[in-house]
């Protein structure tokens, strides 16, 4: 038993000063891209995305890279002083366009696994890419067939095997399991 506990503190000794399979560069490299990818759009500030703050990214040793940022799918008029009440028409206007927004979304999320899987070269092929949108909404919106959360996996050597046989976006699409919480 004892020789059982000084192996795992040796083994997590030895682990400590290793370097990480994935470099922070390399995670930055994901997250500038994740950035540019949700980007606000000034010429069209009415559907554009809107981040809710910078993409942040996470080597886990064993599991792989996870990336999450969070975002409102298209500009949403608030309540504000000047506009007091939210109309019904505004209500079902904005939840419109979200929905229209979601499968752009989804793609995009596909996209940026896609390209993670080139960057992020050092991590281990049997590892996996995960992205996670948190989506915000105002209390006066209809989320109705909206989530909250968007959640996409995938395998690194999946992506790089399907890259090989030049897969198209379905292709990519059946490799990359997408879950999705209200």
């Amino acid at each position: 038993m004892r020789l059982a506990a000084f192996a795992l503190v040796f083994a997590a000794v030895a682990c400590a000063g290793s370097e990480p399979a994935v470099t922070v560069s390399a995670i930055k490299a994901v997250e500038d891209a994740i950035n540019t990818q949700f980007a606000h759009d000034a010429a069209d500030p009415v559907d554009s995305w809107e981040p809710l703050g910078d993409a942040r990214g996470t080597y886990l040793p064993g599991y792989g890279t996870l990336f999450t940022f969070e975002m409102s799918l298209v500009n949403v008029t608030p309540v504000l002083p000047f506009h007091p009440v939210v109309l019904p028409q505004e209500i079902k206007t904005a939840h419109a366009r979200k929905v229209k927004k979601l499968p752009v979304l989804k793609s995009a999320m596909r996209d940026l696994i896609v390209k993670s899987a080139t960057t992020l070269t050092s991590l281990p092929a049997a590892e996996q890419i995960t992205v996670e949108a948190f989506l915000d909404y105002f209390s006066f919106e209809d989320r109705t067939g909206l989530p909250r959360r968007l959640i996409m996996t995938a395998s690194r050597q999946k992506i790089m095997d399907a890259l090989a046989h030049h897969a198209g976006a379905a292709g990519f699409a059946t490799l990359i399991e997408e879950r999705d919480e209200q």
